[in-house]
């Protein structure tokens, strides 16, 4: 009786995992170098995206197990027959937060600062009010949008989307082109803190300025010196950066808004860590193999996780790192990514690190519902590779 319990119970035990199991998603797993990369498929999926009126044209990055893709879609300008191409440069907005990202895990690897530092060691003068019950802000709260500062640097600017229409850019812009890095500090002794560093979430481009200026101060190097210096010379990215020179500036291309009319880029007068460097499809390719060189401990250190965003967004799967979003795919294991959106650019950036994937999305419409639309591109595009290399 006792044997046969036993066999009963085993039986179940098997039954219960197969019922829970059977329609799981399987892990990739691919023998190094044997990835396969479905381009038509890609081109399939970016071709019907296309047919929908917001898009004029798309640009699509993939690197697998070391294999590369880029491939180009429609016309930057509608009508004019100019397709774009690898060298093409585009605005990569909040994309730019994840160099900025890779440069505070370098400079905490060299031990030039501590994600535990108050960040009042950095800042010039006195500003008691950066607390919160006397717990200041630390560097990591700046990592995780965490640290209870604006959205915005001014604040006003966010006033400003009440009335979201064709002319949002041009009111921001005006603002922003005469609001400089004197004024910043400025209203940051007047800001108030009002919630304990490190326990709600708030995206703030006002924080990761202030990173910017924090890394700049602590390498005696502008921002642009510094993407140079410890990312783009190693990654061969020589179309990264903030401020393009003319050679680059005829490469531009247009952005269009939401309802595809021609529109302006982004200015600041700040340090630009926020969202205002620009690359090519061709870098942010070279970038991708960068992020996924697992002896670049930069940029696997910045994949560490620092705050569980569950409680803001309910996603039990959601954690930030250093300013990336974190989350465990079923099939491709931990994804790295981050969104950037401009006036009329936006952008998708995957990184999966335990297969060696990499995909990058851009086009050149800043419509609201274009990052949705980019998104569900992607998963499209891993659905296939899942398919070709199961």
């Amino acid at each position: 009786k006792h044997q046969y319990f036993i066999m009963r119970l085993t039986y179940w035990i098997v039954f219960i995992f197969f019922l829970t199991n059977c329609n799981s998603p399987t892990p990739i797993k691919v023998s190094r170098g044997a990835g396969i990369i479905p381009h038509e498929a890609i081109a399939n999926h970016a071709m019907k995206l296309l047919k929908d009126p917001l898009f004029s044209s798309l640009s699509i990055g993939v690197t697998f197990d070391g294999k590369k893709h880029i491939a180009h879609f429609g016309e930057i300008d509608k009508g004019q027959n100019n397709k774009p191409t690898d060298n093409t440069v585009y605005e990569i907005a909040s994309v730019t937060k994840t160099l900025l990202a890779v440069l505070v895990s370098q400079a905490e690897i060299e031990g030039k600062l501590s994600l535990d530092d108050d960040i009042r060691k950095y800042l010039d003068g006195d500003f008691d009010n950066l607390q919160y019950k006397d717990q200041p802000i630390l560097i990591r709260h700046l990592l995780t949008h965490t640290a209870s500062l604006p959205r915005w640097a001014p604040e006003r600017v966010g006033d400003l989307f009440e009335d979201i229409d064709s002319q949002l850019p041009h009111k921001i812009n005006k603002i922003l082109s005469q609001y400089t890095k004197a004024q910043f500090f400025e209203d940051l002794k007047y800001l108030t803190i009002e919630a304990i560093p490190g326990t709600h979430y708030s995206y703030s481009s006002y924080g990761t300025e202030l990173t910017t200026y924090i890394i700049e101060k602590i390498y005696s190097k502008s921002f642009d010196e510094l993407i140079s210096e410890k990312i783009a010379s190693k990654a061969q990215m020589s179309d990264t950066r903030i401020k393009l020179n003319e050679e680059q500036l005829k490469r531009s291309a247009n952005g269009y808004d939401m309802n595809g009319n021609l529109t302006i880029q982004m200015v600041s007068n700040l340090w630009g860590g926020g969202g205002r460097a620009k690359s090519t499809p061709s870098d942010l390719m070279n970038y991708m193999t960068f992020l996924l060189d697992p002896e670049n401990k930069p940029a696997a250190n910045s994949y560490n996780t620092l705050y569980d965003l569950a409680p803001f967004n309910g996603d039990e799967n959601n954690k930030s790192g250093y300013f990336w979003v974190l989350n465990e795919d079923d099939i491709f294991g931990k994804k790295v990514s981050h969104h950037g959106g401009a006036y009329g650019m936006q952008n998708w950036l995957h990184i999966y690190p335990d297969t060696n994937l990499g995909i990058s999305v851009i086009t050149n419409n800043g419509g609201m519902r274009t990052s949705r639309k980019l998104d569900n591109l992607i998963q499209k595009i891993l659905e296939e590779i899942h398919k070709v290399n199961s």
